[in-house]
């Protein structure tokens, strides 16, 4: 027989593995029920139990999202074709060269591409790390001393293999989605109508300070709570509040209530919608809730949701700035490369770079740059108008080719 029959129910070849046959219900199942080790640590830690704290490392290291789920995922193949210690491993030529092949689908499957040189070195020396900190604890002697390179703070204890489970599955599914999400475009719902020019920061100050002052504060999170209760209705949703650190799936009125009232006492909450990959969170203190990475169904529906509650949706004037010279520069480019071009579009061009002319020499382009290369903007968004050759090059290109 050429397949295994996983805890799911699937046949899985695991020397010809097809990406879609990968479950992440498999994976984690199958982890948290092998020990690491080959069964010599003292007590029973599973590989599962590895990969979530090689995880925490990267997240306390501000690693990217991909090398996060990475180092979640790096044992991943294990799960089909079972552990291997490294000094056996490393004689075993077909099962070294199975476990990349389907590691490449894992990294496919999950991230949705196979993991760069740089990423796969990142992971590899977490891996090692935490192999030296596992010896140190569960071990009647150390590897070497590696472990003391470790940021975050790791107990090898024994857990329940459910509870693993759960976890391996909820990092995976829920706290690294946030994680992208976070680098995307965002948008505010907010008691302003837009955002406070530095001017007028102190009377901004003076705003916030009557609303946590008072009453009206305890209102306006119930129309943020009443937005994420109708956002949960419409769409498949989980529900993280911090510091607490606990995922609610589905979470209904009660749930979203009660965690609000924890949210007022100094914590967080957000609301997670997986499948339209948004992201809503709410800050205590904050005047406004911000909602990362909606989908035009979900814009059009807080639009009016915040109208109903007298609030007010709307993206930074930067991030705006920032989009609209983004389509100008790529438009611009796009009609230089045309070898044939319409009067229409000669006239087109023409404005465009005009505008783009007059951004690049701006105090405003010169801001922009700033908070980009002080890593102020959302990661994911689109900003080669930003790069310090981009305009130049354009506009020297548009010099050779303008009548």
């Amino acid at each position: 027989m050429s397949y295994i029959t996983t805890v799911t129910g699937k046949h899985f070849y695991p020397m010809k593995p097809e990406e879609q046959d990968i479950d992440l219900v498999d994976i984690a199942h199958a982890l948290s029920l092998l020990c690491r080790a080959n069964g010599h640590f003292r007590i029973f830690y599973s590989v599962a139990q590895h990969s979530l704290a090689c995880a925490h490392e990267a997240l306390a290291r501000g690693c990217s999202p991909e090398v996060i789920l990475g180092c979640l995922l790096h044992d991943a193949s294990e799960a089909y074709l079972s552990d291997v210690t490294r000094p056996v491993k490393r004689n075993l030529p077909q099962y070294l060269e199975a476990e990349e092949r389907l590691q490449n689908e894992i990294w496919n499957r999950f991230i949705g591409r196979e993991l760069t040189k740089d990423e796969l070195e990142q992971i590899c020396e977490i891996d090692d790390l935490m192999l030296s900190m596992e010896f140190h604890q569960l071990m009647p002697e150390d590897l070497n001393y590696d472990y003391q390179g470790l940021v975050a703070d790791v107990v090898c204890e024994y857990k329940n293999p459910e509870e693993v489970k759960k976890q391996f599955i909820q990092a995976a599914v829920l706290d690294i989605e946030v994680e992208r999400l976070l680098e995307e475009e965002y948008w505010l719902i907010d008691v302003l109508p837009s955002q406070m020019p530095e001017s007028k920061a102190e009377e901004y100050f003076r705003l916030e300070q009557e609303f946590l002052s008072s009453e009206r504060i305890t209102g306006l999170y119930q129309k943020f709570a009443e937005i994420m209760l109708l956002l949960a209705q419409g769409f498949e949703a989980a529900m993280h509040t911090a510091p607490e650190d606990v995922w609610t799936e589905r979470p209904d009125d009660a749930a979203i209530q009660n965690a609000l009232v924890a949210h007022a006492q100094g914590g967080s909450m957000i609301l997670l919608l997986p499948k339209e990959h948004t992201l809503v969170m709410l800050n205590a203190g904050d005047l406004n809730m911000t909602v990362f990475h909606p989908t035009e169904q979900i814009l059009s529906l807080l639009r009016g949701a915040a109208e109903e509650k007298g609030l007010y949706l709307w993206q930074t004037p930067q991030i705006q700035r920032i989009k609209k010279y983004e389509e100008n520069f790529c438009k611009a480019n796009c009609l230089l490369k045309k070898e044939v071009r319409s009067k229409e579009e000669i006239t087109e061009l023409r404005s465009l770079v005009g505008e783009l002319e007059s951004y690049y020499g701006s105090a405003e382009w010169k801001k922009d740059f700033a908070d980009d290369e002080a890593g102020l903007l959302p990661k994911k968004l689109k900003r080669g108008v930003l790069s310090e050759d981009g305009i130049y090059d354009l506009l020297e290109e548009y010099k050779e080719v303008s009548p």
